[in-house]
């Protein structure tokens, strides 16, 4: 999701999944290759490179906080490289709830094993969380294919993609009353300018956003 220019007319806002949907979509997810990766933009709403180029360095366990600092990105000759987020704005930390971080414990157990099987042919050298069985930064366009994998099990129309998920985020936040500037901060944005053209409904007290997207994506059963 790309900054407007100053003189940008409002769009016609993306479609949203419903939090239904992103359950389903959770659910089916569970124990995939990157299932981390669909939790970490589901529920913090990140960019797909921005999840593809997070180093276990930026994965704040004690602190339960997922610092974005990079990005995974294709070169002029299709060649993959970790560089600078979007902006100066995307350089953010960002709480994440449990399920998040149990995510990650799993992907890291699995790694270790990707690991010790790969052997001498392992190359992980930007220490990153997502990566092939042999250390190498995952593809993009893999990554999409394994989404819509996902998106099939859950029963979901095929309409969705990766970076969905991001515009979900911010909608559903938006959407339960988190303002503006709360969800322009969560997406890495400058402004609330974006927010308020894509994501304009009614404003109540701000809140942590992993913290509202756990309670919007996380079913608790009511107390007998």
């Amino acid at each position: 999701m790309s900054e407007l220019p100053p003189d940008a007319a409002p769009s016609t806002p993306l479609k949203s999944m419903t939090s239904e949907q992103v359950r389903a979509f959770l659910s089916a997810s569970e124990g995939t290759h990157l299932d981390a990766m669909w939790r970490i933009m589901a529920f913090l709403g990140v960019r797909p490179g921005e999840a593809a180029g997070l180093s276990w360095d930026d994965v704040d366990f004690a602190n339960q906080l997922i610092h974005i600092r990079r990005a995974l990105k294709r070169g002029a000759s299709g060649e993959l490289f970790i560089g600078a987020p979007k902006t100066m704005q995307s350089v953010r930390s960002l709480d994440a709830p449990a399920e998040v971080f149990d995510a990650l414990r799993v992907r890291k157990r699995v790694q270790n094993i990707e690991r010790l099987a790969a052997g001498k042919v392992w190359t992980n050298e930007e220490g990153l969380v997502f990566t092939t069985s042999v250390g190498t930064p995952t593809d993009p366009a893999k990554n999409r294919k394994e989404f819509d994998q996902v998106v099939k099990t859950a029963g979901l129309a095929p309409e969705w993609s990766p970076n969905s998920l991001r515009h979900t985020a911010a909608s559903l936040l938006s959407d339960a009353g988190v303002a503006l500037e709360i969800v322009a901060d969560q997406l890495g944005h400058k402004d609330t300018r974006m927010a308020s053209l894509h994501y304009r409904h009614r404003v109540r007290p701000a809140v942590s956003g992993g913290t509202m997207m756990r309670q919007l994506l996380t079913s608790v059963e009511a107390s007998t």
